[in-house]
C-alpha cells in the first residue's frame, strides 16, 4: 500500500498490522563482515567479552573436580553446580569490592544483605527462573561467554555425544595445553582452601569468614606470579591458534608480540586504545615484506576505514532528512540533489572543479585517512561530513592500487571475501574513473547509502524487528531513526587485559612489565 493512494484517498478501509519495533546497531550498512572474518582468523580462542583469562584454567579446574567427585551425567546437574561456582566467584570479588568479574552486582547486593551465612540459591535461583539471578542465561558465564572460545583453545570439549556436558581434555603434547595441566596447576594455587570451596558448591552456602579465607586463591584477577598456572596460560595464547586443527598458525602469537611492541613504541596512556596495532601498520603504508599477520590487520583496518566512512555517509543523510522532511514524507530525488550540489560546493572550496575534475584524480586533503574518518565522525555540519569521508574513500581508492591484487589473493587463500568488502567496491570505482566530482557524489550516495541501507533493512526485517532508519514509498522518503557508529572491537583490548593478567602489561599503566620485556625480546627472536 503506497503513500499515493493514501493521498488520493484511495484507501477505503483502515490497515491494520503488527508494529514493528526498530533495532539498532553498529553495521547499518552490512558492510563489517569480512572485518569480523579477519579477526576471528587472527584471534581464536578470544573474544569481546572473555574479560579475564584466569577463568580458562577455572573451568578446567571445575569440570576435572566434577568428573572425579560428582560423577553425574545430568546436563541440568553440571550446570546447577557450575551456576554454584561462578556466583561463588562473584561472592568472593564482592567480598574483595573488585569489578571485572561477571555477576558481580548482584553477588555484591545479596553479599551486602546477607547475614553470616549465604545461601547460594539467593544468586543462582537454581530450581528457578533465572530472570534476576547473578546471570540471566541459564547456561551461565561460561555458556554464554566462554564455552566457544575455550573449546577452540581445545582445553573443554563435550562428553562424547552429549553436547553441553563439558569435560576437560587430556593430552600430552610439546607445545600445547591440555585442559588437564590447566586443572592441575589451579589446583596446585588452590590447594589450602579448596576444600572449604568445593563444600560450598556441594552445600550450596558459604559463610563471610569462608569468604575471606577464599579471597586470595580465588581471585579470578590475580594470577599468582611465576606459578605453574600463570605459566600454562601463557604458553596456550602464544601457542598454536588452533590446537584441534592439523594445519598450524600462529596468528595469535604474532599479534601478541605487536600488541607488546607497539606498547613499547608509543608514549604510555590512561587507556590503551586497542585499533593502536592496526593503525599504526596502516600509517606505515602497504610493505610487501610485511608477514601475514601484519597483512591481516593492515586488510582489517582498511575494511574499517570503509565501513566507518560509508556509515558516516548514511549518519549523515539521516540528519539532513530529519532536518528536511520535518517528520513528513518528502521527495527522495529532490533530497539528493540538494545533498549532491551541497556536498559538490564543498569540493569547490578546495580548489577542485565539481563539473570538470574527475574524483579519482588527485587527494583533496593531505590528510591521512585515519585522520579524514576521525574528523568525520566528530565534525556536526552533515554536508562536511559527507565530503570528509568522500576524501577518506577517494584516498583510500588512490593508496590501494598496489596492495588490492595481494589483498584479494589473502582474501581467498583464508576464505575471509565477503560481496560487501571494500575489494568489491574498489573494483567498481575502478570502473567509475572517469567520472566527476558530481557525477561520483551522486553514484555514491544513491548505490552506497541509501540503496545500500534500504537493502540491508529489507534483508535484516523480521516479524517484530525493523532495523531501518528511513522508508521509502513511490519516489518519497521519510526518516525513522538515527544511531550510533564506530569501528569495530577487534578483540584486541581483551588480548591487552589477557597480557594484564598474565603481569606482562602493568595493571596500572600501560607499560610492559620486566616479565612483558622478556617476553617480547624472544618473541622478536
Amino acid at each position: 500500500m503506497s503513500i499515493r493512494q493514501f493521498e488520493s484517498n484511495q484507501v477505503k478501509a483502515p490497515f491494520l498490522g503488527k508494529p514493528h519495533y526498530p533495532i539498532s546497531g553498529l553495521d547499518q550498512l552490512g558492510l563489517n563482515l569480512t572485518s569480523e572474518r579477519i579477526f576471528d582468523l587472527l584471534l581464536p580462542g578470544l573474544n569481546n567479552v572473555t574479560q579475564r583469562v584466569r577463568y580458562y584454567s577455572f573451568y578446567c579446574w571445575f569440570f576435572d573436580w566434577y568428573a572425579k567427585t560428582i560423577r553425574n551425567t545430568s546436563r541440568s546437574k553440571q550446570n546447577n553446580y557450575l551456576r554454584r561456582a561462578e556466583f561463588l566467584l562473584a561472592l568472593i570479588a564482592a567480598y574483595k569490592n573488585l569489578g571485572g568479574v561477571p555477576g558481580i552486582t548482584k553477588a555484591q547486593a545479596i553479599f551486602e544483605s546477607s547475614d553470616e551465612t549465604i545461601n547460594l540459591k539467593l544468586g543462582t535461583q537454581e530450581d528457578a527462573n533465572s530472570e534476576g539471578s547473578y546471570w540471566k542465561n541459564p547456561r551461565g558465564v561460561l555458556g554464554q561467554y566462554y564455552i566457544s572460545s575455550i573449546k577452540q583453545m581445545g582445553i573443554l570439549g563435550d562428553q562424547g555425544d552429549k553436547e553441553g556436558l563439558y569435560i576437560r581434555t587430556d593430552f600430552e603434547h610439546q607445545t600445547k595445553v591440555s585442559g588437564k595441566q590447566l586443572a592441575d596447576a589451579f589446583s596446585q594455587n588452590t590447594s589450602s582452601n579448596i576444600q572449604i570451596f568445593t563444600d560450598a558448591i556441594e552445600n550450596n552456602y558459604i559463610t563471610k569468614k569462608e569468604l575471606e579465607l577464599l579471597s586470595i586463591d580465588y581471585n579470578m584477577l590475580d594470577i599468582p606470579d611465576k606459578s605453574k598456572e600463570q605459566k600454562l596460560l601463557w604458553k596456550l595464547f602464544s601457542g598454536v591458534d588452533r590446537p584441534k586443527e592439523t594445519q598450524e598458525t600462529y596468528f595469535r602469537k604474532e599479534t601478541i608480540k605487536l600488541l607488546l611492541s607497539n606498547i613499547t613504541q608509543n608514549e604510555e596512556e590512561e587507556k590503551y586504545n586497542q585499533l593502536n596495532v592496526p593503525f599504526s601498520i596502516y600509517g606505515n603504508g602497504w610493505q610487501t615484506d610485511y608477514s601475514t599477520t601484519e597483512k591481516l590487520w593492515y586488510f582489517f583496518i582498511l575494511e574499517q576505514f570503509w565501513s566507518v566512512s560509508c556509515t558516516g555517509c548514511l549518519d549523515a543523510f539521516l540528519k539532513i532528512l530529519d532536518e528536511k522532511s520535518s517528520n513528513n514524507w518528502i521527495d527522495e530525488i529532490e533530497l539528493i540533489d540538494h545533498i549532491v550540489s551541497k556536498v559538490s560546493t564543498l569540493f569547490d572550496s578546495k580548489g577542485a572543479n565539481k563539473k570538470e575534475h574527475l574524483f579519482f584524480g588527485k587527494s583533496f586533503k593531505k590528510d591521512s585517512v585515519e585522520e579524514l574518518v576521525n574528523l568525520s565522525k566528530k565534525e556536526n555540519d552533515p554536508y562536511i561530513k559527507i565530503f570528509l569521508t568522500l576524501c577518506a574513500i577517494q584516498k583510500l581508492f588512490i593508496e590501494n592500487k598496489t596492495s588490492v591484487s595481494e589483498l584479494i589473493t589473502i582474501s581467498n587463500n583464508f576464505k575471509i571475501h565477503t560481496p560487501s568488502s571494500f575489494l568489491n567496491a574498489y573494483n567498481d570505482f575502478d570502473l567509475k574513473n572517469d567520472f566527476t566530482i558530481t557525477q561520483f557524489v551522486e553514484f555514491f550516495i544513491i548505490s552506497y547509502v541509501v540503496n545500500r541501507h534500504h537493502f540491508v533493512a529489507l534483508r535484516k526485517l523480521n516479524a517484530t524487528q525493523n532495523s531501518a532508519k528511513f522508508y521509502r514509498d513511490d519516489g518519497m522518503i521519510r526518516f525513522v531513526d538515527d544511531f550510533h557508529y564506530d569501528y569495530s572491537s577487534p578483540r584486541i583490548h581483551t588480548l591487552f587485559d589477557f597480557m594484564r593478567d598474565l603481569n606482562i602489561i602493568d595493571s596500572k599503566t600501560t607499560t610492559l612489565t620486566s616479565k612483558g620485556l622478556e617476553h617480547l625480546k624472544n618473541l622478536e627472536q
